[in-house]
């Protein structure tokens, strides 16, 4: 994951000072919770949190990838003054937990296998 950011922004500030994070992403930001009858605060709406250290992306390659991300996706950030500074960072994943159910987050992910992934034919 590959993020946009301003040096001077809150979050930057933040994150330059102490580069560990942590994102939690929950199934309730895709509406399947809802569609389920799944209150999203419950354990039972599938959250997955991913924790590691903001890194900013320099080598030549990964912002060439990170530029066709951001600006495919969202194309008005192409226009974004270059004065503010604007510049990519990413998350180095050192750990990946999920909650599915009561109890916490039960489930520790192997990062390797996670990024190294590769999506069934079938999907």
């Amino acid at each position: 994951k590959q993020w946009y950011q301003r040096r001077v922004a809150i979050t930057a500030g933040d994150f330059l000072k102490d580069p560990r994070v942590t994102f939690t992403y929950s199934a309730g930001f895709t509406h399947y919770c809802k569609e389920q009858g799944i209150d999203n605060d419950s354990p039972t709406c599938g959250k997955a949190m991913l924790s590691g250290l903001m890194e900013k992306v320099t080598d030549v390659d990964e912002v060439a990838w990170a530029k066709y991300g951001i600006f495919a996706r969202h194309p008005d950030t192409k226009d974004w003054p270059i004065g503010h500074g604007f510049t990519f960072y990413k998350l180095n994943i050192k750990n990946i937990y999920v909650i599915d159910y009561f109890g916490g987050a039960t489930k520790h992910l192997n990062v390797t296998e996670y990024l190294s992934y590769k999506r069934p034919s079938w999907m």
